[in-house]
Parts: structure tokens; sequence; C-alpha cells
């Protein structure tokens, strides 16, 4: 797995669009090389990372959810 961008938040309304525009990108990235697809992990509620996996289908976009919950 490759980590293709670490977002950190202050303001939850921060999120859509950061993790949408490193998504694109991420996704522009994984075309250009055809292999692996996009992977989302969230951390925390402030913290993503946005990762090119081989785990994951090309063309595809996962989500995983790595927040520890009280």
């Amino acid at each position: 797995m490759q980590i293709f961008t670490d977002i950190r938040v202050k303001q939850p309304t921060e999120i859509d669009e950061k993790l949408e525009a490193a998504v694109r990108a991420a996704q522009r990235d994984a075309r250009t090389k055809g292999s692996d697809g996009v992977l989302v992990i969230r951390h925390s509620f402030e913290h993503y990372s946005v990762a090119l996996s081989p785990d994951v289908p090309f063309g595809q976009t996962y989500e995983r959810d790595q927040a520890i919950r009280n």
C-alpha cells in the first residue's frame, strides 16, 4: 500500500472537500498506472489517509474505519 496523501482537519466541514479532492487525485494516479484501487482510511475523526492499494481492485474505492471508539 502506498499512502497517496495524509489529511488532518480541525473542523468537520473540511472533511468532505479535502477527501473528495484527494480521492480524485488518487484515482487519476491509479488510472495512469493501470493498477491498484483507492483506499480511504479514517484513523480518527480528524485524521484520514488516501492510499493506492493492491488489495483494492483497479477502478474501485474502498473505505476502512480504524478510528477508536469509546
